[in-house]
């Protein structure tokens, strides 16, 4: 079995080890070491990167209780040189860290238990069974970061299995003169229990907070730096938490920061002003879409006004092929068009597809879904509908207008024979 040297040294980066199997995972060459500092990835933190050798460390995943360090290359020698990825290694204390003292915040704040735990590229989630309000959530927040920036000692320790069930499921509650955890709140601990062998590892952020946990954690809580919470939502019947701690906090502010400094100079703004004038310019578009729809019904009416009148005697065909038309524009039209007066409508437009519009006014005899079923293979497209009115389109702009003139003979045909 691998000694894994993280657990009673998270800062240890370099370390020597001697190659023990030789292995492949994923067609990639993998090795096992007698001893390692690479973190496997588990209980939703992610694994260490670095070199091993001359070779880059990939991943580091744990299959049937082996370690299994994931190599870019091959490693030759028995004895090799290990250099975990410290940047990454601080990252991940402080992200994980950080989760344990906001988890158990939540607790305190609004009874709301964490049941999964996820530490991603950019930003780490939690999953609570309850959904918790925007105070309560700034509240924790807050009670985290006292924790933080008082600098309690984090401490490692393993115990037996009995003994650590019996501190979890009561001591921690009673360290800061709260109530016991319940069985909802040990959900991820339990299931850490579960996951461990006899010797259970407890880590602990003193007087505050007591999980089973097989991570990396730092020395004290100054380490996570500060705890950011940066959004929230429903989830599954409660919340899921996005946050983000140290440096990851640090980069947080600065992209949000260039994003209001865009937006300000976009309103002529600054961040002060930015929300009464982005309200301004709110109700400013929402009163020039109004104008804009007004203009837009009155254009209408006018086109369907000057194709009837130049399509001649009612029942009229009106069949037209407009220029970057979208489909609704079309709609409208035909709309205006069979209200106005007996016709059928035949309209096109080539946008960024050929479309196609066919409508009739009421009590006129023509299947316009046929008719469009009928031309839909000239613009080598789909569409459907039913009774006086069918629409579809196609890639083909080229056929767009052979699809009109083909449905505009059948109508002709079919009203001259009635005739």
């Amino acid at each position: 079995m691998t000694e894994r040297l993280y657990r009673d040294d998270p800062y240890l980066l370099d370390f020597d080890a001697v190659v023990v199997a030789r292995r492949r995972h994923q067609d990639r060459p993998a090795v096992v070491l007698d001893r390692t500092a690479f973190y496997a990835e588990s209980g939703g933190q992610p694994w260490d990167t670095g070199t091993l050798g001359g070779a880059t460390v990939v991943a580091v995943v744990e299959e049937d209780g082996t370690i299994l360090h994931v190599l870019d290359a091959e490693v030759a020698d028995d004895r090799v040189h290990g250099r975990v990825d410290g940047p990454r290694r601080l990252d991940h204390m402080q992200q994980h860290h950080g989760q344990h003292l906001l988890s158990r915040a939540l607790v305190e704040v609004a009874s709301a238990r964490t049941l999964s735990f996820h530490l991603g590229s950019e930003e780490v989630t939690i999953d609570l069974d309850r959904n918790v309000t925007e105070d309560e959530l700034r509240r924790a927040e807050a009670r985290a970061n006292e924790i933080v920036w008082q600098a309690r000692p984090v401490s490692v320790r393993e115990v037996t299995r009995q003994e650590a069930e019996s501190l979890l499921a009561g001591d921690i509650g009673r360290l800061h003169g709260g109530p016991a955890l319940d069985d909802r709140a040990q959900s991820r601990s339990t299931r850490a229990l579960d996951e461990a062998g006899d010797r259970i590892r407890l880590i602990e952020a003193q007087g505050f907070d007591l999980q089973a946990c097989s991570g990396t954690h730092p020395r004290t809580t100054s380490a996570v730096g500060v705890v950011v919470v940066v959004g929230h939502e429903r989830y599954k019947g409660g919340s899921r938490i996005r946050f983000v701690c140290g440096h990851r906090a640090l980069a947080a502010m600065h992209r949000r920061q260039h994003v209001l400094d865009e937006v300000g100079a976009a309103f002529s703004s600054g961040v002060e002003g930015l929300p009464e004038a982005a309200r301004r310019t709110l109700e400013q578009l929402r009163e020039s879409e109004r104008r804009g729809r007004d203009l837009l019904e009155r254009a209408m009416e006018g086109e369907a006004r000057r194709l009837l009148a130049e399509a001649g005697p009612v029942p009229a065909v009106v069949a037209r092929a407009y220029d970057g038309w979208p489909a609704g524009d079309l709609r409208a039209l035909a709309g205006r068009l069979v209200a106005l007066a007996p016709c059928v409508a035949l309209l096109g437009s080539r946008a960024d597809k050929a479309y196609l519009v066919f409508a009739q006014s009421e009590g006129l005899p023509h299947d316009v879904p046929a008719l469009l079923r009928d031309a839909l293979p000239l613009v080598g497209g789909r569409g459907g509908g039913r009774g006086n009115l069918a629409q579809g389109g196609g890639d083909r702009l080229e056929g767009l207008d052979d699809a009109l003139t083909k449905a505009e003979q059948t109508v002709r045909a079919r009203s001259a024979g009635r005739a």
